[in-house]
């Protein structure tokens, strides 16, 4: 039997409250499953937005002020506990090589389903 669409809605709003980082990095390596990124350069706090029943949008813009001597090469979303500082990796991608100077914006959006 499937998991009814009435807990879903559920799951989709727990979920939208537990991305409250996200980070970009200088870690070059394929993203896995089973990672939790790595060499953060920064962090922000992103807007969340539940969407539907099943999927939330989440964004975040790295501006100007942002400067890095590394490339940004992965994008990814956590939660981190502020009492414990415990974390849970959400999600991570690998990405081109990117400069980020103070002439240059990095905006990210994704949107997280859950099925």
């Amino acid at each position: 039997m499937p998991i009814l669409n009435s807990i879903k809605r559920r799951m989709v709003e727990y979920l939208a409250t537990q991305v409250n980082e996200l980070h970009i990095g200088s870690d070059g390596t394929d993203a896995t499953e089973d990672d939790g990124g790595a060499r953060s350069m920064a962090s922000i706090v992103p807007t969340v937005t539940l969407l539907d029943d099943l999927s939330i949008e989440v964004q975040g813009t790295f501006d100007a002020s942002h400067i890095y001597s590394s490339q940004v090469q992965e994008v990814y979303l956590q939660y981190r506990d502020a009492t414990t500082g415990e974390f849970v990796p959400i999600y991570r991608a690998s990405i081109m090589p990117v400069t980020k100077d103070g002439k240059s914006e990095m905006a990210f959006s994704f949107i997280l389903e859950v099925e």
